[in-house]
């Protein structure tokens, strides 16, 4: 049959000439028990079967072809003469052959050509090929969606599980959902503390917790609103730090008829800080030397405290050079006090945000220094080192320098209000200690919030002791040195001190002390590896059971230990001989009432009796092999430091350890010449002397001038032109017929001149070497001065006086002269420093004019 499509037509051919239909045509005739063809039928009933199992569309195939088959046999019912419906129910090679062809989802062509096929065995083999086909695209359907179903159903299954297993947990009350948690733990941190909390932080805490509770868990403003209560909840609203004492006793072990230990632990609480003034003192000492102005202040921060009963907070700035023990100080005052300590530098801070947080908005956003100061801490009393405050930074982002106005005003820190939190704070009781190198740098409307100590730096005598009591010590522990190993000798330290390390501070002295122990460590490892004895093993066993060789120097000592037995000490023969008569004695008796070593009962009852007994021996043993142990490192010890020579560390062999020195002599001239004028400096290092050097240049009517080298500063020079007037004056009241200063040319010159100079704490030198060169008479050898000086000759304060005393005694001057109006600070200066010393104070230059070239001295002494 053929069908067309448009038009639409059927034609009808017949195969072969007969009056029935085409679906009533007989098949070829065959044998119903030929082997191959009942083999090829089971084959493909057995392919049928494995398709079905795994497809289901094959499924539906077969139901939908049953359904017709009933259709198709009410059809052939109304032909009463057609002789094939007697086989209709019968089994039917033929039949099978269609029905595999008519249910597999092979292409038309395909089945047609099984339709068209009379021969059975030909229809059987087609089909046969057909269910295969379909079988191998069942397989592989079955392949593609077990990996896809193991892929996807892994992340699946375990969501499922994991929301299973949430249910459940919150139908047996064991979990509850993620915001009731977060609640009940914001709750449970303010709880203890909720009296202390101030009334306004309690009501934002709860309405807080409320939105909270209102927000879907996936939301940006539940993670904002989260962050929020975890910040406001762990401030520590009324907290302060605890002074208490913890005293414990060693343990004791008596072992007579019975083993005891006692533990007693005493706890002491008293109010919330340290008022004891004696121990800040000792605690303070210990940690630095010097700095009595600071811990003077410190202590009577303490006096106070104790006289109200409670402690306010304080804004204390200190002041001075590099490495003179700034921030050290906070850290033992902080000891001293016994508060948290926390530090946090402002050295180039731009952001203001920085001091009083971030708005909540900004993505990101947190909290100021001050806040996550109070959190880490844990109380509300600590003690904040703001470091490098002189330092401050300004960028786009504000100006920190106002920003830290409200942060260090103690009539405003009790309400402090961070952008973050939104809420006030009170940081009334928190002492802040601040750090600045220059305090010139610092603004003045922060710096009048403060209270400065300066920190001059320390002297050579006071460098000694930090340098033995404290740098020496930590340095030569850091290292591992034995103190009877290494000897510095005060000389040593002193050429290190004067040649190496002048600065105002004890830094640069720590990391050369530093340097010579790594060298005179490096030098022990080398003498003890040289020095090291051959390592011999004595009264050992080989694994043939023969003694190892022993040394021959300890061969007699050796020999009289190894009596009992030639592989071991006596005490090791008696403990094999006493192991072995156990083992012979147990091989002899029944399995029950055999000894356990350390006769140690089998039952349990009397191994409970003898427990204390054996715990006792075993601590007595540990005890003793400890005692031994410690001995014998001891001997070790005490041999090792006899065979290894003590190093020596001297002046002569300084520059071995540190190098050839840095500084050399500051005093240039043995006897001061025409012209020269010894004056006083203060630098960064501590101070200094500084000689003024006048010479004529040309002499001649009229030629008058003054020229100037030294890199010196503008305000300087203004100083020489000065000295150039007074010198002048002076010089016509003195010898009025003398006209040098109007017919000479000077040349001033300052030596070191690479350095940069300024101020004009030099006049009165530049004067007195400008009227020595006129009047070519030399000053006193030992003659040092400073004072800034008008045009009508009168001397001004100068500052530094603490520094430039040290650099005059360090370039063995005994005289000074001092402006009248520094007689105070020369007063507060330590009697160590002005021991020795010869100082005149002076109101007018005249005065200094008798003392430089040998008139009456009327300075004031």
């Amino acid at each position: 049959m053929q069908v067309s499509e448009d038009p639409l037509t059927v034609k009808v051919d017949h195969l072969k000439a007969c009056s029935l239909p085409f679906f009533m045509m007989q098949d070829k005739p065959y044998d119903k028990d030929d082997d191959v063809i009942k083999a090829t039928s089971f084959e493909v009933i057995s392919t049928v079967r494995d398709v079905l199992k795994t497809s289901s569309l094959w499924r539906d195939h077969v139901q939908t072809y049953t359904q017709l088959s009933l259709s198709y046999s009410s059809l052939l019912l109304s032909f009463p003469r057609c002789h094939c419906l007697q086989h209709m129910g019968d089994f039917n090679y033929s039949r099978l052959a269609d029905f595999g062809a008519a249910i597999s989802g092979a292409n038309k062509l395909l089945c047609q050509q099984v339709l068209e096929e009379l021969d059975v065995y030909k229809r059987l083999k087609l089909t046969l090929e057909l269910v295969k086909k379909e079988l191998e695209i069942s397989k592989i359907q079955e392949s593609i969606a077990k990996a896809i179903e193991e892929k996807i159903s892994g992340e699946q299954r375990r969501y499922l599980l994991n929301e299973q297993l949430k249910a459940i947990k919150k139908e047996l009350g064991l979990e509850t959902d993620d915001k009731s948690a977060l609640s009940a733990k914001f709750r449970e941190r303010i709880e203890p503390n909720k009296e202390k909390i101030p009334p306004h932080v309690l009501q934002v805490i709860e309405e807080e917790l409320t939105k909270l509770q209102l927000l879907e868990a996936s939301s940006s403003e539940f993670n904002v609103t989260r962050n929020y209560l975890d910040w406001l909840t762990a401030l520590p609203y009324g907290n302060y730090s605890q002074f208490s004492i913890l005293v414990i006793c060693n343990l004791r072990f008596i072992l007579f008829a019975q083993l005891y230990c006692k533990l007693l632990c005493f706890q002491f609480k008293c109010s919330d800080e340290n008022f004891d003034v004696i121990q800040a003192q000792k605690i303070l000492d210990e940690d630095h030397y010097g700095l009595d102005d600071v811990k003077e202040r410190i202590l009577e921060f303490i006096a106070v405290g104790k006289l109200r009963g409670t402690s306010q907070g304080k804004i204390i700035c200190l002041s001075g050079p590099p490495g003179v023990g700034k921030t050290s100080i906070g850290r033992s005052i902080a000891r001293a006090l016994n508060r948290k300590f926390y530090r946090f530098s402002v050295g180039g801070l731009s952001d203001v945000a920085e001091i009083k947080g971030h708005r909540r908005t900004y993505i990101g956003a947190m909290p100021g220094k001050m806040v996550q100061c109070l959190k880490n801490v844990g109380t509300a009393n600590p003690l904040v080192l703001i470091d490098e405050i002189d330092k401050l930074g300004r960028g786009h982002a504000g100006d920190p320098a106002s920003a830290m106005l409200e942060l260090l005003d103690p009539e405003q820190n009790a309400n402090f209000l961070d952008h973050y939190l939104d809420v006030p704070i009170d940081l009334s009781k928190v002492l802040f200690v601040c750090t600045a190198n220059v305090v010139e740098m610092i603004p003045n409307p922060l710096l009048d919030r403060m209270e400065v100590i300066a920190i001059a730096g320390y002297i050579s005598d006071e460098k000694m002791h930090i340098a033995r009591d404290y740098l020496e010590k930590a340095t030569r522990e850091a290292c591992g040195i034995k103190s009877e190993q290494v000897e510095v000798t005060d000389a040593a330290l002193l050429a290190l001190i004067e040649n190496y390390c002048r600065e105002a501070g004890v830094r640069n002295l720590q990391k050369h002390i530093e340097k010579i122990y790594r060298k005179i460590a490096l030098q022990l490892v080398r003498k003890g590896e040289l020095n090291k004895p051959p390592v011999s093993e004595v009264g050992v066993k080989g694994h043939d059971g023969r003694a190892e060789s022993v040394s021959e120097t300890d061969e007699t000592a050796v020999g009289a230990k190894i009596e009992a037995e030639p592989g071991g000490g006596s005490g090791t023969g008696m403990a094999s001989e006493t192991s072995t008569e156990t083992e012979a004695e147990n091989k002899d008796l029944p399995v029950d009432k055999q000894q356990t070593p350390l006769n140690l009962p089998s039952e349990p009852k009397e191994s409970g009796k003898l427990l204390l007994w054996h715990l006792a021996l075993l601590i007595l043993l540990i005890a003793a092999s400890s005692q031994v142990n410690v001995e014998t490192a001891e001997k070790l010890e005490s041999e090792v430091s006899k065979t290894v020579d003590k190093v020596l560390v001297d002046t002569p062999n300084l520059s071995d350890f540190v190098g050839k020195p840095v500084f050399h002599a500051e005093r240039i001239y043995d006897q001061t010449p025409v012209g020269v004028v010894m004056g006083l400096a203060w630098t960064a290092m501590g101070g200094s002397t500084l000689y003024i050097e006048t010479t004529q240049v040309e002499q001649g009517e009229g030629k008058g001038a003054l020229h100037l080298t030294g890199q010196l500063g503008d305000v300087m020079k203004e100083s020489a032109q000065i000295a150039h007037t007074v010198a002048r004056a002076i010089l016509s009241e003195k010898v009025p017929d003398n006209p040098f200063f109007a017919n000479s040319k000077l040349h001033l010159h300052v030596p070191a001149g690479a350095t940069p100079k300024d101020g004009p704490s030099a006049g009165c030198t530049m004067i007195t070497s400008l009227l020595s060169l006129a009047m070519k008479k030399s000053v006193r050898k030992d003659l040092a001065m400073t004072g800034e000086v008008t045009l009508t000759g009168r001397i001004l304060p100068i500052g530094g006086v603490k520094e430039k005393t040290i650099a005059a005694r360090r370039s063995d001057v005994k005289t000074l002269i001092f402006p009248s109006a520094n007689r105070r600070d020369f007063d507060e200066l330590a009697i160590n420093v002005k021991d020795g010393l010869e100082v005149h104070f002076v109101d007018d230059y005249s005065q200094i004019f008798d003392l430089a070239f040998g008139g009456d001295q009327h300075g004031e002494k």
